[in-house]
């Protein structure tokens, strides 16, 4: 039984995403309520036995996501938080749905195959510990510091393997040597981002993200037969679970070299950096850009501390010489150099949803783009206002969701 069940849970949690909930069903319209999701650990372990299960060497079902249902004013009023943002760590205790009333909550254990079972829980006290980048902080009262040194300790231990950073150079040799793809194949994952590129057989040359629905999507995956892929490189756009939870529950990903942003993890995300480091399949890539035959990879310059505007965006060329620039959740205009080229197709930025500043412009002023998105997930993606930016910068749009008389499928860019 995962020990969400047991009765009262505390967790230690670092905040990893916050996004308004337009189309969930527990929602009434107009509500404003965010999703505030975390990356968790077991609070009921010493310093010790935590970091050992961050790095795989305990009891790697103490390992949770969690989802937080409420306004952005009771979230700041529950935590005395003026501005609440990714990367800080909190202190959460949870209860079984119904003992008390209060924000509700979904909460998963790691798995086999992921984070899959959804636990409803209520949200019964949530403490901010500490951002990320704070010097150290005085203890309050013995047991406030006894939460803030092991949160703090977790943190220290949630930090990007040091063995990774720095593989720019190999990152470039290892992609050097695949042959240009003939097409892009946009998967349909549901409420997540998996892309392949393929050569004119068939065979898969790499991927880009490494997505599946996490548990509190899992209604929007696909009801075919479980999806397996070749253990071909995978280049990572951030580290958010729609992006690479594939690594637990897509047989073959995890066999893979993985070619991923440094950024700050959570207990979760670092078990799967560490599992790859410590095999020597984990190359960091942190430089400004890295040329490598038929790919292109640049750094967004967002925010620091928010996974989806500071990662990794990847333009590809194609057989053909046109090209498709696959974004992860950026924004367009944090790509950090410019683009070589304006590109020929394009993976839509964060799954449709709503983004800052412009789209970029087709070759040649028309274009094609796929959205990868789930029909039914909580955040309504695609933006309506998205779709019809997209739409108006030159660009046909596709979806591999079922939408306007088309049924779901995987898309394809190319040749």
């Amino acid at each position: 039984m995962s020990f969400l069940r047991e009765g009262p849970v505390s967790l230690v949690a670092r905040l990893v995403r916050s996004e308004a909930l337009i189309n969930e069903q527990l929602v009434l319209p107009a509500a404003n309520r965010i999703s505030f999701e975390f990356d968790t650990i077991d609070a009921r372990m010493m310093a010790e036995e935590a970091l050992a299960t961050i790095a795989d060497k305990g009891h790697r079902a103490r390992l949770a996501v969690l989802k937080v249902l409420t306004t952005a004013e009771h979230f700041r009023y529950l935590t005395d938080v003026r501005e609440v943002r990714d990367g800080q760590w909190y202190w959460i205790t949870l209860l079984p749905r119904g003992k008390q009333s209060g924000p509700f909550a979904w909460a998963s254990s790691l798995g086999d195959a992921g984070y899959g079972e959804n636990v409803p829980l209520v949200l019964d006290e949530i403490r901010y510990l500490f951002s990320e980048g704070d010097s150290p902080l005085s203890p309050v009262g013995a047991a406030v510091g006894n939460e803030r040194a092991l949160a703090q300790a977790i943190a220290e231990g949630c930090k990007f393997p040091a063995s990774a950073i720095g593989k720019s150079r190999v990152a470039r040799n290892l992609l050097s040597g695949a042959n240009p793809p003939h097409k892009i194949v946009v998967r349909d994952v549901g409420q997540a981002s998996f892309c392949s590129a393929i050569d004119q057989r068939g065979n898969e040359l790499f991927h880009l993200d490494a997505g599946w629905p996490i548990s509190y999507n899992k209604k929007t995956a696909s009801s075919k037969p479980v999806l397996t892929a070749s253990d071909v490189p995978v280049i990572l756009s951030h580290w958010d679970w729609d992006h690479l939870h594939g690594y637990h529950a897509v047989a073959g990903l995890a066999g893979g070299t993985w070619i991923a942003p440094v950024q700050r993890l959570g207990p979760g995300a670092k078990l799967v950096a560490q599992k790859l480091a410590t095999s020597n399949r984990l190359l960091g890539v942190s430089s400004a850009n890295v040329s490598a035959g038929s790919l292109w990879l640049g750094c967004c310059n967002g925010k620091v501390g928010n996974l989806n505007q500071t990662g990794l965006c990847v333009q590809t060329t194609l057989q053909s010489g046109k090209t498709v620039l696959f974004m992860g959740d950026a924004d367009y205009d944090l790509v950090q150099p410019r683009l070589p080229s304006p590109p020929d197709f394009i993976v839509a930025t964060h799954h449709g949803a709503k983004f800052n500043g412009s789209v970029v412009s087709p070759r040649g002023g028309s274009g094609r783009c796929v959205v990868s998105v789930g029909k039914g997930n909580g955040y309504g993606h695609p933006s309506e206002a998205a779709v019809l930016s997209h739409s108006a910068a030159g660009w046909s749009m596709s979806f591999t969701c079922e939408r306007n008389g088309m049924p779901r499928g995987t898309r394809y860019l190319g040749p």
